[in-house]
């Protein structure tokens, strides 16, 4: 007898456990449907999964967008029909059961194997849960071989990465320390929050909820967080502490607003940097006033949201390519990138972005920074930043930008108040560079520049 396919809509299928909502979140960002994070919410909330199984699943979820590559060079010979030709919904299983079998020893075989082929059997009937059975079979009994040397492929397969962004880590950085980035990359990143508390508070609440912090490196507000239950916890909805990567609170420093200055943050959304320069000119006087904006309608919104009730602060919406809206002291451009510097964070970026995202991004990060330079005032201050790594985005748009612009130049971060920031080991030409493998936070490139 005949086991029927199972044609269920995915959105309408129930969901068992942590596998099934890993494999419902991979397939819809397989389907570029939505990013990981709010598509393994979605699915989670749908399957009210409890906090241990919702963690289970987002190490499923993010270890196979991480390996992904890695693991197709593992699946590819025992596919006959190649990983081009075999049905997404049917490779999602094998990659999900493969990154168990290789990478989670603590997961018995048998129940991967077991788990994979009923979801095979669920999405595309017994045909594919034979297949899924066989693969795995096959891949079980064969001992992993990977390409060796230092070529963007060999680095590619081995630490899972696109061929053409391993070759920019390699000659940005070279064998070694390309390797060291590539492979942070594949490291979940520590949830880094800004306090707003002083440091003998901050810890003796997060001590008395169950969890710990460690400050961070560079920025004076910034650690590393552990905690049972972070976002339900009072210390956090007493606003206490938000989350900000150490490396986008290093930006608002750089930026080192004054009291009763004019600012803008032009690309604002959905807020951070807008309210960390806000607490930072409040923390120094009086009289300032804050523009914070972004091109899209919904964004503003959040925007609202986020910085609602501070004084001084006003919220709008504007293209970041169009004529600035009036002149201010000090301007901040976050412009919108790659995103090439949060793969720790967000790993199925270094899957949609390609070559040719990165140059039209560059392309418009340069219109945007040549309208946010009009809207400087003499002797006022401009910060460019961007969270990735790439020379077109980063340095290489300050570099074409000063040649057009002898009014500006590169200016160094003040020695105070930043006095307790080491600026000096950020250091590169035309601004500063974090990298996650070296100083453990998202990889971000920022510049300081005055205008005459």
């Amino acid at each position: 007898m005949t086991t029927p396919t199972n044609t269920a809509s995915p959105k309408n299928r129930p969901l068992r456990g942590a596998r099934d909502v890993a494999l419902e979140t991979l397939r819809a960002v397989d389907a570029r449907e939505a990013f990981l994070q709010p598509a393994l919410d979605a699915a989670v909330r749908r399957a009210e999964l409890d906090t241990r199984d919702r963690g289970l699943a987002l190490e499923l979820t993010s270890g196979v967008l991480r390996w992904q590559r890695r693991l197709d060079h593992r699946i590819a010979p025992f596919l006959r029909r190649g990983l081009e030709e075999t049905d997404p919904r049917l490779l999602s299983v094998l990659r999900l059961a493969v990154y168990q079998l290789d990478f989670m020893d603590r997961v018995p075989a048998r129940a991967a194997v077991h788990e994979a082929v009923a979801q095979a059997r669920q999405v595309s009937g017994e045909g594919g849960s034979r297949l899924v059975n066989a693969v795995l079979r096959a891949v079980s009994q064969a001992t992993e071989s990977l390409p060796t040397g230092d070529t963007p492929e060999a680095l590619g397969v081995r630490l899972s990465h696109p061929d053409w962004l391993a070759a920019i880590a390699l000659e940005l950085l070279g064998p070694d320390d390309a390797t060291a980035l590539l492979a942070a990359h594949n490291r979940p990143a520590p949830l880094t929050i800004r306090s707003a508390a002083p440091a003998d508070v901050l810890k003796a609440r997060i001590e008395a909820e169950g969890g710990q912090v460690t400050p961070g490196k560079f920025a004076p507000a910034a650690y590393h967080l552990e905690h049972p239950a972070p976002f339900a916890s009072a210390s956090f909805h007493e606003g206490l502490w938000t989350v900000q990567d150490e490396a986008a609170q290093l930006v608002a420093h750089l930026v080192d607003p004054q009291p009763g200055e004019a600012l803008w943050d032009i690309c604002a959304a959905p807020g951070g940097k807008s309210r960390h320069l806000y607490d930072l000119q409040s923390a120094r006087g009086p009289g300032g006033t804050l523009l914070s904006t972004d091109t899209h309608a919904g964004k503003v919104t959040r925007l609202g949201e986020t910085l609602a009730g501070l004084a001084g602060v006003t919220t709008a919406r504007h293209d970041a390519t169009q004529a600035p809206p009036g002149v201010f002291d000090r301007v901040l451009l976050d412009a919108p990138c790659s995103g090439l510097g949060t793969l720790r964070r967000h790993p199925e970026i270094r899957w949609r972005r390609t070559p040719e995202v990165v140059a039209a991004l560059a392309a418009d990060q340069r219109r945007m920074l040549e309208q946010a330079s009009r809207a400087v005032k003499p002797g006022g201050v401009l910060v460019y930043s961007v969270c990735t790594i790439t020379e077109a985005e980063g340095p290489g748009a300050v570099a074409d930008f000063l040649d057009y612009h002898p009014e500006f130049r590169i200016e160094a971060p003040p020695a105070s108040p930043n006095a307790g920031i080491d600026w000096a080991a950020l250091a590169v030409p035309m601004g500063y560079r974090t990298w996650p493998h070296r100083h453990d936070m998202d990889g971000f490139f920022a510049a300081r520049l005055r205008r005459a």
